[in-house]
């Protein structure tokens, strides 16, 4: 048995023996054993015999399932807990031991649709925090994205299909594989439709007012969240100076105006920089880091409370991770030489360094 379980089957044994008023010594009577065997149970050091599950369970007053904390499957919010408290340990315990937890995981729950869309959003979160992994890696953790989207998608869920789909056409762009693309993106509706204003009347009419806000309130996000992911990509495509400038106006109006994490520094040094006007690309860059090493800001809690976590954590950083990869970018696309020589850009790419 995996050493994770053993560990949770032994405190679940501690905590039914004591609430029975048992001593070690008493359980390993009823069950007949001896007491170190116990105490080696509840210590994690080993596990009960198959054989002995059933007497354990009658001698503690409670059933096999309970003893081994067996759960049918995971609900949708369960299942965000257990990816959220994975991705927390990824920069104290390194790609290999995660990448491992990540897969027991989902093998205990190998019908949850919910925790494999998630375990996947995992995948690309291995890529930001480890950018340095050897390509053999990143190809195996883009394989496993792979495997669980398509689990994803013969699960046929709706809430995730759609999603699904959308990731894995994006995994097939990443390999040059157009044609795959383009019959999963034929496969989407092409205007899907949106219950959201029908769904947030029914609560007001049922007199349901903050199930309403919390629907429009997930919904604006999800709004403002796109328009903030498009505007780069139409700044990506575009050469006239004049409406480059006004898509990240745009960008920044919208991070500040609902308090989102926005990039908008970066964009304005790629404007100056193509530009030449040096000054002002070392300038914009000095702001840049100094953002990424600043606590990022919140969704404003007069906007999206109580349906999104809105509340500042003590000591919030971008992620390492994240710095790392952008870091790697800079040095690489970053080269030239009247910006690098510039004292402002110099001192802010040091900073950055130095955080990483």
């Amino acid at each position: 048995m995996e050493q994770t379980n053993t560990l949770k089957i032994g405190s679940t044994i501690a905590a039914l023996r004591k609430s029975r008023g048992l001593t070690q010594e008493q359980l390993a009577a009823l069950v007949g054993v001896s007491g170190p065997a116990v105490s080696k149970w509840e210590t994690g050091a080993s596990c009960p015999d198959v054989a002995l599950l059933c007497p354990l369970a009658r001698a503690l007053n409670t059933t096999v399932d309970a003893l081994l904390q067996f759960e049918a499957a995971l609900t949708d919010e369960e299942a965000a807990r257990q990816i959220n408290a994975l991705m927390e340990r990824l920069p104290r315990e390194g790609p290999a031991a995660c990448e491992e937890a990540l897969r027991q995981l989902v093998r205990r729950w190998p019908g949850c649709t919910a925790l494999q869309f998630n375990a996947a959003m995992v995948c690309d979160g291995f890529e930001m925090f480890f950018p340095d992994a050897q390509p053999e890696q990143k190809a195996r953790w883009r394989a496993f994205k792979g495997e669980l989207l398509e689990r994803v998608r013969a699960a046929g869920t709706a809430a995730y299909w759609q999603a699904a789909t959308i990731q894995l056409a994006s995994l097939a762009l990443a390999e040059d594989d157009l044609d795959r693309a383009e019959a999963l993106l034929d496969e989407l509706p092409e205007h899907p439709a949106d219950a959201t204003a029908v769904r947030a009347l029914l609560y007001r009419k049922r007199g349901q007012k903050e199930e309403a806000r919390k629907l429009l309130q997930t919904q604006l996000y999800t709004a403002v969240s796109k328009a903030m992911t498009i505007l780069p990509m139409l700044l990506g495509g575009e050469e006239e100076p004049r409406r480059r400038q006004k898509l990240v106006d745009a960008y920044q109006e919208l991070a500040r105006a609902f308090g989102l994490a926005g990039l908008g520094e970066g964009f304005l040094v790629e404007l100056h920089r193509q530009a030449g006007e040096w000054d002002e690309a070392a300038r914009h860059f000095s702001l840049y880091v100094d953002q990424l090493l600043s606590p990022p800001p919140h969704p404003d809690p007069d906007l999206f409370a109580p349906a999104l976590d809105c509340e500042k954590k003590p000591g919030e950083t971008f992620p390492a991770g994240m710095r790392r990869m952008l870091l790697d970018g800079i040095r690489r696309e970053m080269d030239d030489p009247e910006l690098r020589a510039h004292p402002v850009f110099a001192a802010a790419l040091k900073k950055l360094e130095e955080s990483v």
